[in-house]
C-alpha cells in the first residue's frame, strides 16, 4: 500500500479541498460555477481513490471460511 501513497494524499486532498470549496462557496452566496466546480473536485478526488483501491490486489486469506460466516 505504501507504493500508492502519493495517489491516496492526492486523493484525500482532492476530496477535502472539493468539500471546503463547496462549504464555503455556499457559505458566502457564490455562484453556481463555483459550487460547480468544488463538487467536480471532490468527485475527482474519490474517482482517483475508486481507482487506487480497484488496483490493490486480493489478499491471500487462508482461512477464507470466515468470509461466508462460518465459524
Amino acid at each position: 500500500m505504501t507504493e500508492h501513497s502519493v495517489e491516496l494524499g492526492v486523493s484525500f486532498v482532492g476530496v477535502v479541498l472539493g468539500l471546503v470549496i463547496l462549504l464555503v462557496a455556499e457559505a458566502v452566496g457564490a455562484g453556481e460555477v463555483v459550487i460547480a466546480a468544488g463538487g467536480a473536485v471532490a468527485i475527482l478526488g474519490v474517482a482517483i481513490l475508486t481507482a487506487v483501491v480497484m488496483r490493490l490486489p486480493e489478499p491471500a486469506d487462508a482461512d477464507s471460511d470466515h468470509e461466508h460466516g462460518h465459524a
